[in-house]
């Protein structure tokens, strides 16, 4: 600054504090003289009065004129005066920064990027650049979000060594896929979205045919990118298929969605934005915190995990925490209440959209107490019997959640009824209704049988959560724990009683019951509905010493569910000549009986048998009623044994035949007499169409997914 500028400001920031200065004296001196009592003014009769202004208004004038002065004694301010700090602008310039980073840099040798992560100091710099450049759509921790990979797996759609990561940075990545909507059939999609969701292991609904004809269009049309066995290509970004990480989502529609409408994702370049030293300690925030979740799950025995995703399967958290041909345990599958729909949540280790901000105190509450992070949870999570769960099963199976693939997909808003959606009010329900006295284990079993039966009751009402499908529950949907095991309708299907007098009433024993919950299938017959999915999803996956130990307790009961004394067992005929000769007969082997068999006793892999079919004894006819209307799908549980799909008898028989058909066959393949009437037909159809779920032909999987999910069966 020149001589004269130098002046210039000096004489005006002095005269400009001194005109400050004399005003403030002047009002200060003459302040004695104010009037409270004088009115200068009157507006809009409001009179302005000549009061003094407060002290503490000089106090601050003379605090803020104090710290001025020293400021432009400290600092510049005054023309070319320096201060007495000596502070110039360019030591908080990002040039100041840059440099220092590029030392640190350099500094490190050899300069990987893992040795690089080992210096906080860089780390620190490349979490700045690092949220400033890339978290918007990569979030905070890297972990990403649909359409934007995460970042500290180990899965890299170009490769993960040093040259690749920096790569990505400096130049970007163009990743095209076009869409086939317009050159392969529906059903060619279809297939294919099919076949990729198998090579997880996921349970689908769909046959195996379906499944290698979408091989088949895969290889055809798919393998030159992403290769003959779906593990992609890194050298031109093609994603492994065949693994458990969905950029875009890996639900059986997105995956649809994305063979359709292809893809055209762009990583700009930051070459012209951050120096190379700048790149560096961005790969290096990447790194470190890549190598800390590898640690993380690396402390984790691989034995806990195992045990853990055992647990998993026994509690069927899967089950619940999927949608509908979804990603396994990021949420999304509805629960129809009286109170409105609440949505199962992504439980992934994703550490905004699931639990991987939890803590396992967190977690723990949730289990045993329905407490969640951010609000008390709904009943629909069952933490009602899994406050029965030891805290050691519970550490496991924090393990292994903590160990599975992190998801992105966000959860979805429930919509719960106004009072219904007031968390808090979830705190008094507990307080109601919640049961919080501890399992007893105590057997009066033999010796010899009681360890087993102890276990089966713990698998029963813990992680197996059984009561809560196959309770009724109350208005305000609680459990009625007097009616233990009595049946509950849930998605248009009777959760059937399952009490000890029950099971024993319609000739179960550990030996069907445990094929029954092993496999699906048994001399009682075969699973179908929501019971299908517990056994794809759980049972299925368990041992069969802890299936026939659950077996076993519910067979024997305990408490208030036990086996009246003097109870029957049912003692089915089949049909008699003298049946035979009944109009009903001819009715049953034109309908029933050209899958079924004449007999009734099944043709395997048609049908199963109605024959001493648990579901035809049942005390409650509605499964049977409900099986007439709405068709069935197969449930593909074992590919030998998936029966044919069955038709809906809705447009075919009246609801009269229906009844007398039905009181038939339960006479005489399940030694049920009490007459199913035609009111009782008429009840089940209007509330299976009320909800979507009557079949015309026979009932298909559009009916179902297109169907009101707001609407209650009940």
């Amino acid at each position: 600054m020149t001589v004269f500028w130098n002046i210039w400001v000096i004489t005006l920031t002095a005269i400009f504090l001194l005109f400050m200065v004399f005003v403030v004296v002047k009002y200060w001196r003459s302040n004695h003289l104010a009037d409270e009592e004088h009115t200068l003014d009157t507006f809009d009769n409001i009179d302005e009065n000549d009061g003094p202004p407060p002290k503490i208004m000089f106090w601050g004038y003379l605090v803020a004129f104090t710290g001025s002065a020293v400021f432009l004694l400290l600092y510049p301010g005054l023309g070319n005066w320096p201060g007495l700090l000596g502070w110039q602008q360019s030591d908080d310039t990002a040039q100041q920064h840059n440099t220092s980073l590029t030392e640190q840099v350099g500094n490190v040798s050899p300069p990987s990027l893992t040795a690089l992560a080992a210096n906080p100091a860089i780390v620190n710099s490349g979490k700045a650049l690092f949220q400033t450049h890339c978290a918007a759509c990569h979030r905070a921790n890297g972990q990403g979000q649909k359409h934007f990979p995460n970042l500290v797996d180990d899965v890299w759609l170009y490769g993960g060594s040093d040259d690749a990561i920096i790569h990505s940075i400096e130049q970007g990545r163009n990743g095209a896929m076009v869409g086939w909507q317009a050159i392969l059939p529906k059903e060619d999609v279809q297939n294919i979205s099919y076949y990729l969701a198998s090579l997880q292991h996921r349970p689908l609904n769909a046959p195996s045919v379906k499944i290698d004809l979408g091989k088949t269009a895969y290889l055809n049309n798919c393998a030159a990118c992403h290769g003959a066995d779906a593990g992609g290509s890194q050298a031109i970004g093609a994603p492994n298929l065949s693994d458990s990480a969905w950029v875009h989502g890996g639900s059986i529609e997105e995956i649809q969605h994305t063979i359709n409408y292809g893809l055209n994702n762009v990583m700009p370049a930051f070459s012209g934005q951050l120096n190379d030293s700048e790149i560096l300690a961005t790969a290096a925030f990447i790194t470190a915190e890549r190598l800390a979740h590898q640690a993380k799950i690396a402390t984790i025995a691989e034995q806990k995990i195992n045990r853990g995703e055992y647990l998993a399967y026994a509690g069927d958290c899967v089950a619940c925490h999927s949608a509908e041909g979804g990603e396994p345990f990021a949420g999304g599958l509805p629960f129809v209440t009286p109170f409105g729909t609440v949505y199962s949540t992504n439980i992934t280790p994703h550490v905004t959209e699931g639990i991987g901000d939890y803590s396992y105190q967190d977690f723990k509450a949730a289990l045993y107490d329905g407490k969640g992070k951010h609000g008390y949870l709904y009943p629909a999570m069952p933490y009602t019997s899994y406050q029965y769960v030891t805290e050691e099963d519970v550490l496991a199976l924090w393990d292994y959640l903590q160990s599975i693939t992190a998801v992105s997909r966000r959860n979805d808003d429930n919509s719960m009824l106004f009072p219904s959606n007031i968390r808090l009010a979830l705190l008094g329900w507990n307080l109601v209704f919640m049961d919080t006295a501890p399992l007893d284990l105590t057997s009066n079993a033999p010796q010899q049988d009681a360890e087993a039966w102890s276990r089966g009751k713990y698998l029963v009402m813990g992680l197996g959560h059984c009561s809560e499908c196959h309770t009724p529950r109350n208005i305000a949907q609680a459990l009625q724990t007097d009616r233990i095991f009595q049946g509950n309708i849930i998605d248009g299907w009777h959760a059937p009683d399952i009490s000890a007098r029950e099971l024993y009433e319609d000739r179960w024993d550990v030996k069907s019951l445990s094929d029954f919950l092993h496999t699906g299938h048994s001399d009682k017959g075969s699973a179908f509905g929501g019971m299908a999915d517990v056994v794809k999803n759980s049972t299925s996956f368990m041992t069969r010493q802890d299936v026939e130990a659950m077996a076993g307790y519910l067979l024997t009961g305990d408490g208030s569910n036990s086996i009246p004394p003097g109870t029957e067992q049912l003692q089915p005929t089949g049909f008699t000549e003298q049946a035979k000769q009944s109009e009903m007969y001819s009715l049953f082997t034109t309908t029933c009986g050209v899958c079924h068999g004449d007999d009734g006793k099944g043709r395997p892999p048609i049908a199963p048998t109605l024959l001493n079919n648990g579901i035809i004894m049942h005390s409650d006819p509605y499964n049977t009623i409900a099986v007439t209307i709405r068709g069935l799908e197969p449930s593909y549980l074992t590919e030998e044994k998936n029966f044919m799909p069955m038709v809906s008898f809705q447009n075919v028989l009246t609801d009269a035949q229906l009844s007398q058909l039905i009181s038939y066959i339960r006479q005489y393949l399940g030694d049920r007499n009490d007459i199913v009437s035609a009111d009782d037909v008429k009840d089940v159809r209007e509330k299976l169409q009320k909800a979507g779920y009557a079949g015309n032909l026979h009932t298909t999987p559009d009916m179902y997914d297109s169907r009101d999910r707001n609407i209650d069966v009940d």
